[in-house]
């Protein structure tokens, strides 16, 4: 949504004139290296001399970064790979030692990148990563006023690399990278704009921009259409919308006769949430802006596999609403009915999210999907269990959060699996409709709302939900800086692909 975002290029080859190194290499390859200081001598022994002080046991614990300045302006960045394997850390430590490199100002900025001596798949990760991060430099928040007014413009940020990749490999290993740094932007964009300015209308108009600029399908599900689905359990929620602004975004994207699965996002779209008649009291309003994360990962992820030609028919709903508090606003004991006939007693109507994502995942369920996949900012309890590190996955399917796990750690965003169903269906019962709204006077809320969100996710439907835990953290995750971490798009690509192949 910001151009400047995408002000990066990359270019395969040698610039020997570049006044500045990035050098990721094995360490069994550090004189890949030293090559690349030949003609400069104080440089190479001062390498040289850096290098002897690194044992081999040493990058077993962790990744080891080397700065070694140029006679005059510049320098060499050296980064040697270490520590444990998974992608997260692996990530993080990419990340501490390049992004300050990687950021400029008004001015351009050109780096030389050499991936020589990496085996071909782990060229492809480093240089993905790389490309991720470059795109991930480029992001800044909107501002408004004379923020605005005194923001500079970004120069362009140019990055030629050194590697023995084929053509090929090496052009989807940046595209990919740059969706990937593209997609989670836009998370974060969407994700920190004041609910005045990002409400329902206007982020449903944004998104159907976005639809046109795609050229995929888009419909809009109003007031009007949910009434005539039944879809009782959304338009209870948004009884207190009185600009009639709240509804069901809905996009679509079919690459014809290539497609082999049909996958379906769904993606909780709370632009404020005041709690309704349960409001939140103390600081709990403050941040509720956010409470539409899961909506902006959903349509992230959607362009993200369109623009990467991905061989799928796709769906992606974005449940867009407010609960707000208003003389005819929803209450507890108010009993409700969904559009798949589910009855429910209303318990707590701040527990909102799980009433507009029930409608939604039945609406979604229609499609008979070959895969579902829904994200929200949905309980506090998981962040109780997991902190802010980790998102939580749930499933009808144990195999399939299990797999959701493996994505997790491959992806450098993970997550947790609990367990949901069976005997949890006890606390959830109600005497008067299909199912209670909330387990009362119960713990592990979390497990409760998936169980409940489970009654909605059409039979036989291959479904995980994603309790957004990580939505913030306090000095980023993996790859991102920033506390609004964007988290959501690399596991979901990684899970899908597992789930239904490329």
């Amino acid at each position: 949504m910001n151009t400047e975002w995408n002000q990066v290029e990359f270019k395969s080859g040698i610039k020997s004139e570049t006044r500045e190194i990035i050098a990721i290499a094995d360490f069994g390859s550090r004189m890949s290296v030293s090559d690349l200081l030949k003609d400069r001598p104080q440089a190479k022994a001062a390498f040289t001399d850096e290098i002897k002080k690194i044992k081999k046991e040493d990058l077993e614990k962790d990744s080891k970064t080397l700065k070694i300045p140029f006679e005059g302006k510049g320098g060499i960045l050296v980064f040697f790979p270490g520590g444990d394997d998974g992608s997260y850390f692996l990530q993080t430590a990419l990340r501490k030692a390049v992004f300050e490199s990687l950021k400029n100002e008004e001015e351009g900025k050109e780096i030389q990148v050499s991936l020589r001596g990496l085996k071909e798949k782990e060229a492809i990760r480093f240089l993905g990563w790389l490309s991720t991060l470059a795109v991930l430099s480029r992001y800044r928040p909107e501002v408004f006023g004379k923020k605005a007014d005194e923001r500079k413009k970004l120069g362009k940020l140019v990055l030629t690399v050194d590697s023995a990749l084929p053509k090929k490999l090496f052009d989807q290993a940046v595209e990919e990278g740059r969706v990937l740094g593209h997609a989670n932007n836009q998370v974060r964009y969407l994700a920190e704009l004041p609910s005045n300015v990002l409400h329902p209308k206007s982020y449903r108009e944004k998104a159907e921009k976005l639809a046109k600029e795609l050229k995929v399908g888009f419909e809009f599900l109003g007031k009007k259409e949910l009434t005539r689905r039944g879809a009782g359990a959304f338009l209870a929620v948004v009884q207190g919308d009185h600009h009639e602004r709240s509804g069901i975004v809905h996009l679509h994207y079919n690459p014809g006769k290539k497609a082999k699965k049909r996958l379906a996002l769904v993606g909780k779209g709370l632009c404020f949430d005041t709690g309704g008649y349960n409001i939140k009291t103390g600081n709990f309003m403050n941040g509720m802006h956010q409470d539409m994360t899961g909506s902006a990962v959903a349509l992230s992820l959607f362009e993200a596999l369109v623009r990467l030609d991905a061989p799928y028919e796709i769906h992606a709903y974005l449940a867009l609403a407010e609960n707000l508090v208003a003389f005819d606003a929803y209450r507890p004991n108010d009993i409700v009915t969904a559009c798949n006939g589910v009855s429910i007693e209303v318990d707590n109507t701040d527990a909102e999210g799980r009433m507009c994502l029930s409608d939604t995942l039945a609406i979604a369920s229609e499609t008979r999907p070959d895969l579902m996949l829904d994200f929200a900012t949905l309980t506090g309890s998981v962040i109780r269990s997991l902190d802010t590190r980790r998102c939580g996955a749930y499933s009808t399917d144990l195999k399939l959060s299990r797999s959701a796990v493996d994505a997790g750690e491959r992806s450098g965003e993970r997550v947790w699996n609990f367990p949901i169903g069976g005997d949890y269906f006890e606390a959830i019962k109600s005497d008067y409709a299909d199912v209670r709204q909330c387990a009362t006077a119960q713990a592990a809320d979390h497990i409760y709302a998936a169980t409940f969100l489970s009654k909605f996710v059409g039979k036989d439907i291959p479904w995980v939900h994603i309790d957004l835990a990580a939505g913030n953290n306090k000095g980023g995750l993996g790859l991102v800086p920033t506390e609004t971490t964007g988290f959501g798009v690399r596991f979901g690509l990684e899970f899908i692909r597992d789930m239904l192949g490329q």
